[in-house]
């Protein structure tokens, strides 16, 4: 827009025919896109924390002092993600102040969204000319499918927080241009280089303004050019940082799949997720409304060229997930989908300024899209609720039962798929005092399994580790089917069962104790330590081809020496001995196994260390951390 084109004072620009203008005062202009917002998505101000939100409740739990803050805050992790604002200083600061209480998240949260949507509207309005037209482009993004997980979700707060750098260092664009002022400039860079704390997205901000510039303020193109010095030097930073992911899902593609990508963001933009409604409609009808809305807003941008500039949005936005063929997620759309907006709204700002067929096809087509999209919104965001719910009564009543049984381990039975992947993986149990909960032998055979995710055996114990705890009066358990937690420990042990063991040992977890030797020490945390030899009785392989692996760590201090060697007998039978080599502190080793041991319903397992060593004050002699012995 240049400078000359700006508004008059009843909102409409030069050239426009007031009586035909769709007046709006500045209170509801202002508020009424937060009250549609807050109205759809009332589920989600509501909601608690599930799945992710507890990896990250976690992490500044045992952070102490300046130095461990800024690692906590600034370290990169595995992926080579870098959102200090949005993930770490949004949930430590958070956990720090109120605990489990969700409310001030959710408060951080939503207004966090509200100011989105006050930029959304003014940028709307400056780039169409049209009041009307950033009030409906704020309105369609409240409703739209795409806002559910990021309002309803804590750990989606990266895409609420990146959405509102891009749209407050983009608002600086726009009064860098219309007023020449170079403060706004300044501005600009100040919010931009600031976004790369959100989220990885925000590297994609210089083409979105070089862009925009290109398109409709040629004279500033050149000095966006900068902007892109931060974003490759970021892109190289996060290359440098990011381990491979060993996820198949997360494997990029380069092939014609990238655009069928792009058509399935398309449609769950223009319309309702996966084409589901709860409206009682017929099959043709959902389709057949995405094509109806995207060919109007395809033939009104291609008519206008400024208006490319809200396709182009859309399309640098989503193209980074383009290539993940295998992975689709349903808030991919959340910023994307602005420039969609920013289009539906101009082209119904101008039909209402056209004819009285025109200005009835963009209320047919408003109600379409509201019609198709708001009942999912609405039953997505009460499904999240609902989740939340669950989890948030399940750990409730995890502590309740921990401070009837103080001493005691809890075992869960009756834990389904949803409850485990949402509530029981990330371990939200431990932010409450509670290192250990475990799940009741042969609960992952009703427990869908999603391998990307974790594994769910490593919650589940063994029969026979769970009959002699019982039998210990060292655990309690209970039935988690019932929105509360319901004590069954005497029906549960008096059941009949396998007392076999195990082919999975979690050699931290004190209830271990009876299928380890005498020589191993006391369980230290999360962890337990062997001398320099130590026995283990585990389950034989059921199958040809399992292997025996051992995971823990090992500390520098015992690898200052060089390599350290890990010899293994089976049942007396020595195998091929593994190598640690420095550097190499969490292990994962693997041992072929003799083909005499196939099948044995228990085997003793001899691990001994080439040496030992010690850490003053401890006196103890000490070789390696478990850890888990698996036989698969």
């Amino acid at each position: 827009m240049s400078p000359e084109r700006k508004p008059g004072t009843d909102g409409t620009f030069p050239g426009n025919k007031p009586w035909r203008t769709f007046r709006l005062s500045p209170v509801l202009y202002w508020t009424v896109p937060a009250l549609v917002c807050a109205l759809v998505h009332y589920r989600g101000f509501a909601a608690w924390f599930r799945a992710d939100d507890f990896a990250w409740l976690a992490v500044g739990q045992h952070v102490r002092g300046i130095r461990g803050i800024l690692s906590a805050l600034f370290t990169p992790m595995a992926q080579g993600t870098f959102r200090p604002w949005s993930e770490r200083a949004f949930f430590m600061l958070g956990f720090r102040l109120f605990g489990l209480d969700a409310l001030p998240f959710r408060i951080v949260i939503f207004a966090t969204q509200f100011a989105n949507l006050a930029l959304v509207a003014w940028i709307g309005t400056r780039l169409t000319g049209r009041r009307f037209a950033g009030f409906l482009a704020a309105v369609f993004w409240a409703v739209n499918n795409s806002v559910v997980e990021p309002l309803g979700w804590a750990c989606v707060y990266n895409q609420v927080l990146c959405a509102f750098f891009l749209l407050l260092a983009f608002y600086f664009l726009l009064r860098y241009v219309e007023t020449g002022n170079a403060r706004y400039n300044v501005c600009q860079w100040i919010v931009f280089l600031l976004g790369f704390g959100a989220m990885e997205l925000n590297a994609l901000y210089p083409a979105l303004a070089a862009t925009y510039t290109f398109l409709s303020a040629r004279e500033f193109f050149r000095r966006t050019w900068p902007l892109f010095v931060p974003s490759l030097a970021y892109f190289a930073a996060h290359l440098a940082f990011a381990a491979g992911d060993k996820n198949p899902d997360y494997a990029v593609h380069f092939t014609g799949a990238m655009l069928r990508a792009l058509a399935k963001y398309w449609a769950w933009s223009v319309g309702p997720l996966y084409f589901r409604s709860s409206l009682d409609l017929p099959k043709w009808a959902i389709p057949a409304a995405v094509v109806v809305i995207s060919v109007a807003l395809l033939i009104f941008a291609v008519r206008r060229r400024a208006a490319l500039f809200c396709v182009a949005w859309f399309v640098i936005a989503i193209a980074p997930v383009l290539p993940l063929r295998d992975h689709f997620t349903e808030y991919y759309p959340f910023i994307p989908v602005i420039g969609l907006c920013w289009l539906g709204g101009w082209a119904c700002a101008e039909a209402w300024r056209s004819s009285a067929g025109a200005r009835f096809a963009a209320v047919v087509l408003t109600a379409v899209y509201v019609l198709t999209v708001t009942p999912q919104t609405l039953a997505a965001s009460d499904w999240n609720y609902r989740i939340t719910v669950r989890v948030r009564d399940l750990v409730e009543g995890v502590a309740r039962a921990h401070e009837l049984h103080p001493t005691q381990t809890i075992m869960l039975d009756g834990a389904d798929t949803t409850l485990f992947w949402n509530g029981i993986l990330d371990r939200p149990f431990r932010l409450i005092g509670i290192d250990r909960l475990y799940l009741t032998p042969g609960s992952e055979q009703h427990i869908d399994a999603h391998p990307d995710l974790g594994d769910v055996r490593e919650f589940v114990l063994p029969p026979d580790v769970a009959a002699k705890a019982l039998d210990r009066d060292e655990l309690v358990v209970y039935d988690a089917r019932g929105p509360r937690l319901r004590n069954i420990t005497s029906e549960y042990a008096g059941a009949p069962r396998d007392l076999g063991p195990p082919q999975r040992v979690d050699i931290a977890s004190p209830l271990a104790a009876p299928l380890l030797g005498p020589e191993w020490y006391q369980p230290d945390g999360n962890h337990r330590w062997m001398p320099k030899r130590a026995t283990v009785r585990i389950a034989g392989p059921s199958a040809a081809g399992q292997k025996l692996h051992l995971s823990g760590y090992c500390p520098a201090e015992q690898l200052r020496s060089g390599p350290l060697t890990i010899s293994i007998a089976v049942d007396g039978l020595p195998l091929h001995p593994a190598l640690i080599h420095p550097g190499e502190n969490s292990f994962d080793l693997s041992f072929a196994l003799p083909a005499a041991v196939g099948g044995k319903s228990a085997m003793q397992v001899t691990i001994e260390v080439g040496r030992t060593f010690q850490v003053a004050p401890d006196v103890r002699d000490l070789g390696l951390a478990f850890g888990v012995l698996e036989v698969r």
